[in-house]
């Protein structure tokens, strides 16, 4: 145990010795293995061999110069019928099949064969920490002082990246499995997070809380927007059927502008906008006006507006209802 790492790293005898060493003193062998890699390196010895010696070792039988090569080929999971394979992977969760791929390049296959399926994905972002939960399954990376901590269900890793990255790491990797489909993904980002630049995020169905949408790529069929947007970011969500969001108060809205860039949506089928003016008590009015549709005196609830899409049989049929201060604007297309 005296020698040097080097003499024992390139002393078959000299290795075994300390394999002995570690199983006369019946010390755990996960532990041991661990400090025999210190010792020596972690390249060295492969842990299934380090088990044979150790067991061999703790059983009595302490022959240096037994002769492997006899020895039958031990069985590994990559033995087992590739039908089982498929039965133990119909079995496992998402999450389950989203770590079994990770472990080699047959297993990731077979994990693979079959859509990896999320009926729900949360994923929030605050100033100092990012959470997500896939599922039922609950992961987090905050803020240290030097880096972050990684949380997930079976464990917990420290890392010197900012949480940011470190968590991007999993959801990038995540995102861009194949096979994979979101049925419904919120996503709450408090403050610009530049670092979501790109970050490809694809479902059936998205709601989105945040300061401002330039810094994700949503890939959805329908979206809800918790955020005041104005008619230019519309454009973004020119692939959308169906989406929900609320227009700016901030600036004058140009509401023949949204109409037109909405009835060039080729795929669209229904959306909704909400619309207030805190200088404007009666909205409807100035939408009503602003598309040119008349306005009947009286109290005034609700306007319905037609227009024909142009070079198309289509329509935008608009239903515009006012609740209190703010407005509704229900748009479906029809032909």
């Amino acid at each position: 145990m005296d020698e040097s790492s080097e003499g024992i790293k390139n002393n078959d005898r000299a290795m075994k010795t300390v394999i002995l060493y570690e199983a006369l003193k019946n010390t755990p062998i996960f532990g041991s293995y661990r400090r025999f890699c210190e010792l020596v390196g972690h390249d060295v010895m492969e842990y299934k061999d380090f088990e044979f010696w150790y067991y061999r070792f703790y059983h009595g039988q302490t022959d240096f110069d037994y002769d492997r090569s006899a020895d039958p080929v031990p069985k590994t999971i990559m033995d087992m019928p590739v039908s089982l394979m498929y039965k133990i992977t119909e079995n496992l969760d998402t999450v389950e099949r989203t770590n079994l791929r990770t472990v080699n390049k047959s297993l990731k296959d077979v994990a693979d064969s079959r859509p990896l399926v999320f009926d729900r994905v949360q994923i929030t972002v605050f100033a100092n920490c990012l959470n997500w939960n896939l599922n039922e399954k609950r992961f987090s990376c905050w803020k240290k002082e030097n880096g972050c901590t990684l949380q997930t269900p079976t464990k917990k890793v420290e890392s010197d990246k900012s949480f940011i990255e470190k968590g991007l790491e999993y959801l990038t990797s995540l995102f861009k499995l194949p096979k994979i489909h979101v049925h419904h993904l919120t996503l709450s980002l408090h403050g610009a997070i530049p670092e979501l630049d790109n970050v490809p995020f694809h479902a059936t169905s998205v709601k989105l809380y945040a300061h401002g949408v330039a810094g994700c790529s949503v890939f959805a069929k329908h979206v809800q927007l918790k955020e005041h947007l104005n008619e230019e970011d519309l454009l973004r969500f020119s692939h959308l059927k169906s989406f929900k969001c609320n227009l700016t108060f901030l600036e004058e809205v140009d509401f023949q502008r949204i109409r037109g860039i909405i009835s060039t949506f080729e795929v669209l089928e229904s959306c909704e906008l909400k619309y207030r003016d805190v200088f404007d008590a009666f909205p409807i009015r100035t939408i009503a006006q602003a598309l040119e549709e008349e306005i009947p005196f009286g109290p005034l609830k609700t306007i319905n507006h037609r227009y024909p899409i142009p070079e198309s049989n289509d329509y935008l049929d608009f239903t515009i209802e006012q609740e209190w201060y703010y407005c509704t604007i229900k748009i479906v297309k029809t032909r």
